[in-house]
């Protein structure tokens, strides 16, 4: 038996001399200190609290320049709305 595994074996042994209570308060200690180590969540959430410069966002989305403002226009616009139709 490994060092490793003699502490897990520990670990375990004294937490099952601890009351349920006190065993569910171990549980959560550790589920949520696995959470943090392992969830892709954590650094999502702070990939996108990030500040970063327009510059960087576009480089990073690999979005082209426009060149032409004819290619962002809507191709069949109804003669029978205004813009305000599109603001409201």
């Amino acid at each position: 038996m490994t060092t490793d595994t003699r502490d897990a074996h520990d670990i375990l042994a004294a937490a099952l001399a601890l009351s349920p209570e006190e065993q569910l308060e171990v549980l959560q200690g550790l589920l949520e200190s696995l959470a943090q180590t392992f969830s892709p969540l954590e650094r999502v959430a702070a990939s996108f609290w990030t500040t970063r410069s327009l510059e960087d966002l576009a480089h990073e989305q690999h979005t082209p320049a426009v060149i032409d403002l004819q290619a962002l226009a809507i191709p069949e616009w109804p003669s029978d709305e205004t813009t305000d139709d599109l603001t409201t």
